[in-house]
């Protein structure tokens, strides 16, 4: 038995200890012959519905299960990720950790930007992905506050990019463990002036061990993850014959986001999009205005919208709280097209050249050029749609009727 295998075995007989359940019809298979790691493969026909794993919620990693809780009162206060990522960060080297067989099985290395040297970097200037600063101003001050439990020369920015790769490839949303939400001031104000707490709790960020060992493959999904009351469980989605591998699904993600969070990329993506930051629209729309009456908009437009509006029309539309009905007008056109124009712009390099370079590098280039031809594809097909869109016609005033009673009159 390989090395390998035995970290497999391992950890599956590390689950089954701690009351999970695992379906007879499923074993672990190597597949890094084909860049897919660790995966599942069915050993005997699957229906739909049936039950591959049950796990309990005691042997999820979560910063409501890792010890580090009781010993780091901030860590509640960290938003998003970052608990999820501190604790993964406070246990993963620890031989005495209650998750280490399921570290064992995890990979080191990574694909994905955050890895990657400078001259790849490059490529993916004017792209959607970019970051360094959550450890930075969140994570590195509660390490350097508590040297009993961290090693600043182990808990460093290496760590978590290792730790951050993995809460962003294989973390899940536990929807029926709720955590109250951090909530900014601003939040906490509007909130006073509604009475809606749908909002007021969020589900929690965890890692599941099993379920991160199923691969993604467009179009091949055949595994779903239920969250059931007192257990998560795998479920088949669909019949699976014995051989074939078990894939969940990482969601309809564009290829921006499944580089960020997975280090690879789809060439034929249907879900593939560009993002359109709020600066740069707010930039076009209210290019020239006084940055007091920008504010304004800007603080208005979050609920309603109105940039591009004279200062005349945003103080009738403010007082009415009522938006115009939505024309595309020949200002409105123009401003729309300023604004992809200067998207493209971004770009180092035309959409000609990177499909001219796509055929001459491989790797992490390949998949930043990819990214890249899409990004630019879709704005220039925007632009191309917005520019043969006709602008509204004015409606002229209907002529007035005239009876023939009143032309006799007349006469």
């Amino acid at each position: 038995m390989t090395t390998f295998e035995e970290k497999g075995k391992a950890f599956w007989d590390w689950l089954v200890a701690n009351g999970a359940t695992i379906s007879d019809k499923i074993a672990f298979k190597d597949y890094r012959s084909e860049n897919s790691g660790r995966g599942v493969i069915a050993t005997q026909d699957i229906k739909e519905g049936d039950v591959l794993f049950s796990l309990p919620r005691s042997i999820l990693l979560s910063q409501v299960t890792s010890s580090l809780k009781d010993k780091v009162s901030e860590l509640s206060e960290l938003p998003g990720w970052a608990p999820l990522i501190l604790c993964m960060m406070y246990e993963i080297d620890k031989p005495e950790s209650f998750w280490k067989p399921y570290f064992d099985v995890l990979p080191r290395e990574f694909s994905t930007p955050m890895f990657w040297n400078q001259d790849d970097l490059k490529e993916l200037e004017g792209t959607d992905i970019d970051s360094d600063d959550l450890f930075h101003n969140e994570l590195e001050p509660i390490i350097k506050k508590h040297p009993e439990l961290f090693d600043e020369k182990k808990h460093n920015l290496e760590l978590f990019h290792i730790c951050g790769s993995l809460v962003m490839a294989y973390s899940f949303l536990d929807e029926m463990q709720k955590l109250p939400k951090k909530k900014t001031q601003e939040e906490e104000q509007e909130d006073e002036e509604d009475d809606d707490d749908d909002d007021d709790e969020e589900g929690l960020i965890t890692m599941v061990p099993m379920a991160d060992m199923l691969n993604h493959k467009a179009g091949f999904n055949n595994a779903r993850l239920f969250h059931e009351p007192d257990c998560l469980q795998m479920k088949a989605i669909k019949n699976i014959k014995e051989g074939e591998q078990i894939y969940n699904t990482y969601g309809d993600l564009c290829n921006a986001d499944l580089l960020r969070k997975y280090g690879f990329v789809d060439e034929k993506n249907d879900f593939d999009l560009v993002e359109l930051d709020g600066l740069l629209v707010v930039d076009v729309c209210c290019e020239g205005q006084d940055e007091a009456l920008k504010e304004k908009k800007i603080e208005f437009l979050m609920e309603e919208g109105a940039l591009d509006d004279t200062k005349d029309e945003f103080k009738m539309m403010e007082e009415k709280q009522k938006l115009p009905k939505p024309k595309l007008t020949k200002e409105a056109k123009e401003k729309i097209e300023t604004i992809l124009k200067k998207r493209l712009e971004r770009y180092p390099t035309s959409l000609e050249d990177d499909e001219l370079m796509l055929t001459q590098v491989k790797d992490n280039k390949k998949n930043a050029l990819i990214v890249r031809i899409g990004e630019k594809k879709i704005i220039k097909e925007t632009l191309a749609n917005v520019e043969k869109t006709p602008i509204a016609v004015e409606k002229r005033p209907a002529p007035q009727k005239v009876d023939k009673q009143s032309k006799k009159q007349k006469k």
